[in-house]
């Protein structure tokens, strides 16, 4: 499953620029200044605005994550948003209180790492019987992930990462797994994609199979994708099958990240490229595997057997990644390595 994500409380308040909080207590009309500047990106305003209806205390937090943000990238989530309003339907309201209960959890891992700098679980074990067993979690889960998609940056980012130059630079006639489809939307995008012909995809979570597959059927994917419940721990040998692999906020899921990412070596063929995006210094309900520091996570993937082609560091919302380093907070590192 894709259940990675920074948590709210790493936002310092001194990190965003550019906006100026007019007070609105007197006009109960003015629209938040926030939707008001997103009123060009009609799909992402309309996210804004459900979470606020649901969550109005939220409103500093999205100043901050789109604070200083390109046009073009804006206009490139606008497009992710419409999906995922298309997604939600008419059960936006649902999707936004299971994204500020997800939050919620987030900030109790990220209370109990700062004061014992350890994740709280270590096994995949307890992982699964506390969460990926628990189809209820699950669910409100991957949910909450769908808006986080938006709304935090190191998603927003390393989601069109990979669209702008990953998936763009597929080669034709090409065999595509991934690891973890969670929310869909990476899966609808390779969906998309001419240049890629056979779709496979594994995740350890029922529930997060379900929310899969019917992000597919919502967004109109009528070719075939094969989903799998599949630890990938646990999958069968497969050698040189693949022309790209995906596995995007998973290895901190796994006690044995190494074995993992050595399996996907193995499966890709040689020159076969993969988009990996873990994080560092990131509590969530289900990581088990830390990362101290940007240097270690690169060491970790060239250790696998990877050529490293790009590498993006995306710190949490609202920090300069120089801050996110000296504090020890989420830093999203997102790669683009081949099997030589």
């Amino acid at each position: 499953m894709r259940s990675r994500a920074p948590a709210i409380c790493h936002a310092d308040p001194g990190a965003a620029k550019g906006w100026t909080r007019e007070a609105s207590a007197g006009d109960e009309n003015q629209l938040p200044q926030i939707l008001e500047f997103l009123k060009p990106y009609a799909s992402l305003a309309t996210v804004a605005a459900a979470v606020l209806q649901t969550w109005p205390k939220h409103e500093q937090y999205i100043e901050k994550r789109f604070a200083g943000n390109e046009v073009a990238f804006l206009e490139r989530s606008n497009e992710v948003a419409r999906l995922a309003l298309a997604i939600m339907g008419d059960e936006a309201d649902g999707y936004c209180r299971d994204y500020q209960w997800m939050c919620e959890r987030f900030l109790d891992e990220e209370l109990y790492f700062r004061r014992n700098q350890t994740y709280r679980l270590s096994t995949f074990k307890d992982a699964y019987e506390q969460i990926y067993g628990n189809n209820d979690y699950m669910s409100k889960y991957v949910r909450g992930i769908l808006i986080s998609q938006l709304l935090w940056t190191p998603h927003s980012r390393a989601i069109d990462f990979f669209r702008t130059d990953f998936l763009a630079k597929t080669p034709n006639n090409s065999a595509y797994l991934e690891i973890g489809p969670g929310h869909g939307l990476f899966l609808y995008f390779a969906a998309s994609q001419p240049a890629i012909d056979h779709l496979e995809a594994w995740d350890v979570s029922a529930a997060s199979i379900a929310e899969t597959k019917a992000t597919l059927t919502k967004l109109g994917v009528g070719r075939d994708v094969r989903i799998i419940e599949q630890d990938v721990l646990l999958a069968p040998s497969r050698h040189d099958e693949f022309d790209a692999a995906v596995i995007s906020e998973v290895l901190e899921h796994l006690e044995a990240p190494d074995r993992a990412l050595r399996s996907l070596h193995a499966a890709l063929k040689p020159g076969g490229r993969i988009f990996i995006n873990a994080p560092i210094n990131s509590p969530a309900p289900d990581h088990i595997y830390l990362w101290r520091s940007v240097g270690e996570f690169r060491e970790f993937v060239r250790a696998q057997g990877f050529e490293i082609d790009a590498f993006e560091t995306f710190p949490v919302t609202g920090a300069a990644l120089e801050q996110a380093v000296r504090r020890e907070l989420s830093i999203s590192c997102v790669v683009i390595a081949r099997k030589p």
